[in-house]
């Protein structure tokens, strides 16, 4: 797997903010199915507190996902949520489905939502969907259903909801936001085998009505901007609030009306583009929900090829090593090999490169 030794996500400008929203994430290791990151087929830890936020473990050496404890209903019930910018919208099971995962995390195993026991809940009627959804995917006795289905074969559906879930600012205050989220009544595939409960999608699209980060905008009128930072063990999500001033980065202004678009123009190995067309990247994409980096095929084949046939002891193929797929390509080594790499660059239009490396 290749991706960047950090990434940092800001949606908004670098401004500084007094007030922050504090969500803290957890790693899970990869689905035992073997498969790969899942894409919308329409479109697409252990915890410590500081100052800055909470902040999150676990190991991007393995596919994996990063997700948030959500708290949601009256009386409350915790959910473990995949954290998805590639996706808009929030969903996790309902007490009445009759094909959902056991979702076995350390949290509360097995959750499941109950509609008569919240007394905050409330169904969404066919005849008024949320905000922005123009009309429900079925209806089911006055109730609006949805249903999404994933490339790689899994799916969900069920019926949307609201109610009212709970956020806690940098000053402890809590705040009740009420909002539309999907109570799943069927999943299949990846969604019924992974650990995590569900899904909350951060992206800018609103098939589904406004997305759990624009409810909480609206209740609680603070900045239009979330942070995610992203290394191999350690991270954070700050929603309405700042970029610390301390942490020095590079800003990569993003475009696209759903999904996160960032102008990328090339790709280097040495400080030597691969030689792929700029417009081969022109639909690169900000992704949370997947720790693959997936590249155009001239890109993919330079990147492929030189790590097959340059390594830091010479010959590759005297160190080769079974993979999880059949398309891996893997050596045995120690950190001092591995360190000695050469680094590959993600370069874009606005100037900024980001390296990365294995």
């Amino acid at each position: 797997m290749l991706m960047p030794a950090q990434v940092i996500l800001s949606v908004s400008s670098p401004a500084y903010f007094n007030t922050s929203s504090l969500t803290r994430l957890k790693f899970h290791a990869a689905d035992p199915s073997g498969a790969r990151g899942r894409r919308l087929a329409p479109h697409k830890a252990r915890r410590q507190l500081s100052s800055d936020g909470w902040r999150l473990q676990g190991n991007l050496h393995t596919l994996g996902y990063f997700s948030a404890e959500v708290c949601v209903g009256s009386p409350q019930r915790k959910f473990d949520l995949i954290v998805d910018t590639g996706s808009a919208l929030t969903a996790f099971p309902c007490e009445e489905c009759s094909h959902c995962g056991a979702h076995k995390h350390a949290s509360v195993p097995g959750m499941r939502f109950s509609v008569k026991g919240s007394a905050s809940a409330k169904s969404v009627t066919c005849s008024s969907p949320p905000v922005g959804m123009h009309s429900c995917r079925s209806c089911d006795a006055g109730q609006c259903g949805y249903a999404v289905s994933y490339t790689e074969g899994s799916s969900i559906r069920g019926h949307l909801v609201y109610d009212n879930f709970w956020f806690a600012s940098s000053t402890g205050l809590r705040a009740g936001v009420h909002a539309s989220f999907g109570c799943q009544t069927y999943e299949s595939g990846l969604f019924y085998s992974q650990v995590a409960d569900g899904i909350t999608g951060f992206s800018q699209a609103n098939s589904y009505g406004p997305t759990l980060f624009d409810y909480l905008k609206m209740h609680t009128k603070c900045p239009d901007v979330f942070s995610m930072c992203l290394s191999e063990e350690v991270g954070a999500l700050v929603l309405g609030g700042s970029v610390p001033t301390t942490l020095k980065t590079d800003w990569i202004p993003y475009t696209g009306s759903s999904s996160y678009i960032v102008d990328m123009i090339d790709l280097t190995i040495a400080g030597k583009s691969v030689g792929a067309p700029s417009s081969s990247y022109s639909s690169t994409i900000i992704d949370s929900g997947t720790t693959f980096m997936y590249l155009p095929p001239a890109a993919y084949r330079a990147v492929r090829d030189h790590w097959r046939n340059t390594c830091p002891w010479g010959s590759c193929a005297s160190r080769t090593a079974k993979g999880e797929y059949p398309d891996d390509y893997c050596y045995t080594m120690n950190h001092n090999e591995l360190e000695r790499f050469t680094w590959h660059h993600l370069v874009f239009r606005n100037g900024v490169r980001v390296p990365f490396g294995p």
